[in-house]
């Protein structure tokens, strides 16, 4: 029954990663939808909680387990408080949100109790890198041959429109958008750089990890460019390979040399931010100047005048409207939060969403999760062996970090695709820790 279970899994985790976010079920008042996913998981929640009943509930034994539910705990609670006691919450909305967490988390659960040894280990990373090809290639039919594009930016597109990528547009493949797809790609090219030093398939493990690096190029996300590059860096010196730190940095800067998009975004960031109190000050002097020398009312409304310099609206966005509202969403109720749903669909920071939306509490039973996991890994990246498992746990280690520096600006934990993902290869990961003992 155990091997049915994890071929169960591994069939719903593949689905998952290779079925656009095509919607099922519409939920009032929001553009998430639920999707085909969802039920397939809520089947395998199902499935989970009938054995988990008959084997007296024995997996709450693992202090991992015992983080999630706690997690969970909070997560209700801050929902009931939101919704009954200040209002900050809608009902429908804070219940589903509360609900996707749970499911998202459910998968460690699953992952954890289901993989009994390291040969189904093996398969599902056979079964990941080539689904990782799979998503490049359709990636790449966005780019070049017109393939379709279901995203979820906004409520029309959300509806399962089928679009064609448009002129400075970026790909997503098979993921809502392309930070999804960013992020997702750090998981594979870890896999790969950390099977390298030990594996039969050297050449053809590259070309899979160059296919994908250039996959994450034309997704062009420099949030997520630059959490691979800290994370790449972080597994070369934990499996030994220093010598490989100048190579890996050669190709990051030749993939933002060769790359028009994500060039340019790294420029106008620099060009917007890193000049911005220089051209502020100077902005401010002439419009001291200008006011004395003339106090006629200038017709032109400021709105309508060209900006000194280029705006860069997704960091303006965040600077100025959603981290304001999350920060404001904290402070009405810091310990248990607002409430999910509270602060919307965005905060581009998983960190203010955590604290506006379950408070203190909520932010310090999430990272007791995260705490704990990397606390069990601590022995597999101090005491590297270059074999399968320790590969595959450092990798996941690497691949987490770099979700945690996203998650200074994009809501990663919420992506549903990315979210799912990372906790059922957490599980397996946290599993795999009692092969190597």
């Amino acid at each position: 029954m155990s091997k049915v279970n994890f071929i169960l899994l591994l069939i719903c985790l593949v689905f998952i990663m290779l079925y656009p976010k095509f919607p099922l079920l519409g939920v009032s008042g929001t553009f998430v939808s639920v999707r085909l996913e969802d039920i397939l998981i809520g089947l395998l929640i199902l499935v989970f909680g009938v054995m988990a009943l008959k084997n007296r509930l024995d997996f709450v034994r693992e202090p991992m387990s015992r983080a999630i539910l706690l997690y969970w705990f909070v997560c209700l609670t801050a929902t009931f408080g939101g919704i009954f006691i200040s209002k900050t919450a809608s009902p429908n909305l804070g219940l589903l949100h509360t609900l996707r967490r749970i499911e998202y988390m459910s998968l460690f659960l699953m992952a954890y109790s289901w993989l009994k040894n390291i040969d189904q280990l093996k398969f599902f990373v056979r079964s990941l890198i080539l689904v990782s090809i799979l998503i490049s290639l359709y990636g790449l039919g966005q780019q070049f041959f017109k393939f379709p594009i279901i995203s979820t930016n906004n409520s029309e597109f959300s509806k399962g429109l089928a679009l064609t990528l448009g002129p400075g547009a970026r790909i997503n493949s098979t993921f809502a958008g392309h930070y999804d797809l960013a992020a997702f790609s750090v998981l594979p090219l870890l896999l790969i750089i950390s099977f390298l030093p030990f594996s039969k398939h050297k050449p053809l493990l590259a070309g899979i990890g160059l296919l994908i690096y250039w996959i994450m190029l034309l997704s062009a996300s420099r949030i997520t460019f630059a959490a691979c590059l800290v994370s790449v860096s972080l597994l070369l010196l934990i499996i030994r390979k220093i010598k490989w730190l100048i190579p890996a940095v050669i190709i990051a800067a030749l993939g933002v040399i060769i790359s028009p998009q994500l060039r340019g975004r790294y420029m106008d960031f620099l060009t917007n931010h890193l000049k911005l109190s220089m051209i502020s000050t100077v902005n401010a002097q002439a419009a001291s100047q200008s006011a004395t020398k003339n106090k006629a009312v200038d017709p032109v409304p400021d709105a309508l005048k060209p900006s000194a310099v280029p705006e860069d609206r997704s960091f303006n966005i965040r600077l100025q409207a959603e981290w304001p509202r999350a920060l404001r969403a904290f402070y009405k109720n810091p310990i248990s939060g607002s409430g999910f749903s509270s602060i919307g669909l965005a905060a581009d920071n998983e960190y203010l969403r955590s604290l506006a939306e379950s408070g203190i509490l909520g932010f310090m039973a999430f990272g007791l999760i995260i705490f704990r996991f990397l606390k069990s890994s601590l022995p597999f990246v101090i005491g590297y062996r270059a074999d399968f498992v320790s590969a595959f746990i450092v990798a996941v280690v690497c691949f987490l970090i770099s979700l945690l520096l996203g998650a200074i600006f994009i809501d990663v934990f919420t992506a549903s695709k990315i979210a799912m993902i990372t906790w059922a290869i957490m599980g397996f990961a946290h599993k795999a820790k009692k092969f190597n003992v």
